[in-house]
């Protein structure tokens, strides 16, 4: 009923907006410098206009009103978009946009590179790509796809920017100083969190300073099974604390010229008795299993640019250089009773996953203006050299005879081990961007090309290759693809426009994917494949938009078609086995491979009604919704046929209806998704749809005073979320299906401790000095 709804207000508020164009009146042309046009709107995001893809933007305000406190908050409502992650000890990954998620989507943050996902569960390693604090961020650019030649190619489902804070957000004329400090709290994981931020000098010759510590526990569900062994539904006891720091510098000279230097430090710790894994019947009987893991992130970056300079070449230039550095590290403790020895060690595991990263990017813009054509050109280069490092130590010792070893069977393998070897992957890219403006600005087409060069670089003095699960012939990997892109926008009127656009792709497979090898003695192997090809997509996309004074509307509809999709979690037939794994007696071997092809398709809608216009006495008050659905199918490695891609989210719709006032205002959200059906093994749960509502007020009641609260899923429904459960890349090696689905659901794990938290409250105070 609620989807229904939804789609019904949509194509309401489409209607009215298209009726109320034509009197509106024309926007004035941008210049170089501006951005596209965007409509404001109350449901998470806004949306841009002006471009040939569908763009959006979560700005600072949506983020406070709506209490984020971490990635799915952030894209709670966004049509198209979730966050993926595994409840518990793993926490969230990264985003699924348009069906496709993990390293299929780049993020970037004031330009600079996330670390890559990876992790498979059989060895307890994950690293994740959630390394901001939303607290730092000013806004949030989500794009749909590869659309744009200026972004990444391997951004196969799309990219988000974060854009963090500038001194300008809170420095005017007259106004040198300034302080505020914020206090929230969530019931759902009973976390406090502190923020503050400092800005000195002036809107040209600013700093600012914004540091944010945050304490929670496990994030709460819906079981109700208390038990200290796999049978529990209630989450495993967890405590976590979060610490970011943000600190900027930014000059703009008289020339115009801007001058910018960033130092982000983040740092995320988790705690975990993981009392879910004790108790399950097998070879080894954990007793005992405590973990204690740190996420941690530090960058600086440098840039500047020049918005008014003649050089002929270009009237516009930017540059920036950075490095990053992303380390992952865990410790596990558990006591495992090894069945047939009769004997019980106690092992601690050390790993470390690590990623460095330097780059730079320079881009130069140029506007042309002759008679009747108008161009805006961008062009430039990009290159970055990432360098992982990766290893898993510990020891074990016998309880009854004290004896230590780091060896089996003391330990599962003999450590230390490496899962890939050292290596540095080189990117290079050169792009380049024209946007045409026609027919007084209506028609704008927009032909652009990227060329990208990947190099995968091992180190083959690596202890690595003397290991016995390391295939022939890994070495260095080099490829490189042109990925064209065009654009179409037509203003019908003043307030509607339609696009088009056709966008090509390209992912090189990375070091997780080539080179991660493992075994484990009557268990389980993973093989390298160092003859993966890269991935390849071909999207096109159209759609119709409006913004004028009644409201405004959004719908899209787009296709994408890949080629040798990586597949990282595929399990070998016998006959594929390499010699040592038949020796060991395996029961089962994983490869990464390409599937031959990929399919995705899909629509979108978003609209909203501006109440006001309609009656003075409505002033204030504001109705949107948006509708997401969309289908997605595999041709499997080896297998006839094509199956449902797991990863594409069921079909949703929200509805939300608010009021603003001067001081206050307040804002009532429902969201209906439905049953996850279309999955590619009968074994794996279907989640079953479920409608939530959500409430939201605001209030001034001074001026250096703002209250913020939140109450979520008010009816206190029970339901699980897709990305809880669909844990993406960091499950893609040890998903024993092969599906990409979660191992959690195919190890006897209760799927009730997945169901997502109840009723809930969050509440901020935010104090401005």
């Amino acid at each position: 009923m609620l989807q229904k709804n939804a789609l019904a207000a949509l194509i309401g508020a489409a209607i009215a907006c298209a009726g109320a164009a034509h009197a509106a009146e024309a926007a004035n042309p941008a210049t170089t410098d501006d951005l596209p046009r965007i409509t404001v709107t109350a449901i998470g995001s806004a949306f841009k206009f002006d471009v040939p893809a569908t763009v959006t933007v979560i700005d600072r305000q949506k983020m406070d009103r709506h209490l984020v406190a971490d990635i799915r908050d952030l894209v709670k409502y966004e049509p198209g978009v979730s966050a993926i992650g595994t409840a518990g000890r793993w926490g969230l990954d990264s985003f699924n946009i348009r069906g496709l998620d993990g390293n299929r989507v780049a993020i970037l943050t004031d330009g600079v590179p996330a670390s890559n996902s990876f992790g498979f569960s059989t060895t307890g390693m994950r690293a994740g790509r959630s390394f901001v604090d939303p607290n730092t961020l000013k806004s949030a650019e989500i794009i749909r796809g590869p659309a744009s030649a200026l972004d990444p190619s391997d951004a196969l489902g799309g990219t988000v920017r974060y854009v963090t804070k500038d001194p300008a957000d809170y420095l005017k004329d007259g106004k040198d100083v300034f302080m505020s400090v914020k206090e929230r709290y969530n019931s759902a994981d009973r976390s406090l969190g502190t923020s503050l931020t400092l800005a000195g000098g002036t809107p040209t010759n600013g700093v600012v300073f914004v540091a944010d510590h945050r304490e929670a526990s496990a994030l709460n569900n819906k079981g109700d099974i208390s038990t200290s062994n796999y049978l529990r539904t209630r989450p495993d006891p967890l405590s976590a604390s979060t610490t970011s720091v943000l600190g900027k510098y930014v000059h703009v000279a008289p020339s115009g010229r801007e001058d910018n230097i960033t130092v982000d430090i983040y740092r995320n710790s988790v705690t975990t008795d993981v009392l879910s894994a004790l108790g399950q019947p097998g070879q080894t009987l954990l007793q005992s299993d405590k973990a204690d893991d740190r996420a941690t992130r530090f960058r600086i970056s440098a840039g500047q640019r020049y918005t008014n300079i003649d050089l002929g070449i270009a009237d516009r230039l930017e540059w920036n250089a950075y490095w990053q550095k992303s380390e992952t590290e865990f410790t596990t403790q558990t006591l495992a009773n090894v069945v047939s020895r009769r004997t019980t060690y106690d092992r601690t595991y050390l790993s470390d996953l690590s990623e460095k990263l330097f780059g730079g990017r320079l881009a130069l813009y140029k506007t042309i203006t002759g008679g009747s054509v108008e161009q805006r050109i961008a062009y430039g280069v990009e290159a970055s050299r990432t360098t992982p490092t990766g290893s898993l130590g510990g020891q074990g010792r016998d309880v009854n005879t004290g004896i230590v070893s780091s060896n089996t069977p003391y330990m599962p393998e003999n450590y230390p081990l490496r899962f890939f070897p050292r290596n540095d992957t080189d990117r290079y890219s050169v792009f380049a961007q024209d946007e045409i403006a026609l027919l007084d600005g209506r028609l704008r087409i927009t032909p652009g090309v990227r060329w990208d060069q990947y190099a995968f670089k091992p180190d083959h003095s690596d202890p690595y290759y003397a290991s016995p699960f390391v295939a022939d012939g890994l070495n260095d990997v080099k490829k490189d693809r042109f990925s064209p892109k065009l654009g179409v926008t037509y203003a019908v009127t003043d307030a509607i426009e339609v696009y088009g656009q056709y966008s090509q792709g390209f992912r090189p497979p990375l070091y997780s994917e080539l080179a991660v090898a493992w075994g484990t003695t009557r268990l389980y192997g993973i093989v390298p494949n160092p003859n993966l090809k890269p991935e390849t997509s071909k999207g096109v996309e159209i759609g119709i938009r409006g913004n004028g004074e009644l409201g405004y509307f959004s719908a899209s509809a787009y296709y994408n078609r890949y080629r040798n999709f990586i597949f990282g979690g595929y399990t070998l037939d016998r006959s594929q086995w390499p010699l040592w794994a038949q020796q060991q007696n395996l029961l089962i071997v994983m490869q990464a491979v390409n599937f031959p092809k990929a399919t995705i398709k899909g629509v979108e809608a978003s609209g909203g009604l501006m109440l006001g216009a309609l009656n003075d006495s409505l002033q204030g008050w504001r109705i949107e919704g948006n509708l997401a659905a969309s289908r997605g199918d595999k041709q499997v490695y080896g297998q006839p046929g094509w199956s449902p891609l797991n990863s594409v989210d069921p079909l949703s719709a929200v509805l939300g209806i608010s009021y603003d006032a001067k001081t206050w205002g307040a804002e009532l959200i429902g969201k209906g998704v439905r049953r996850k059906s279309r999955l590619d093994s009968d074994s794996i749960f279907h989640a079953p749809g479920y409608a939530t509502l959500d409430l939201y007020a605001h209030w001034k009641p001074v001026e250096p005073v703002e209250l913020m609260l939140g109450l979520t899923n008010l009816t206190d429904r029970k339901y699980w979320d897709w990305g809880n459960l669909h844990g993406g890349t960091l499950t893609n090696v040890g998903s024993f299906s092969g599906s990409g689905v979660d191992d959690a659901q195919l190890r006897n794990a209760q799927i009730e401790r997945l169901t997502m938290p109840g009723r809930a409250v969050s509440a901020s105070v935010r104090y401005t000095f």
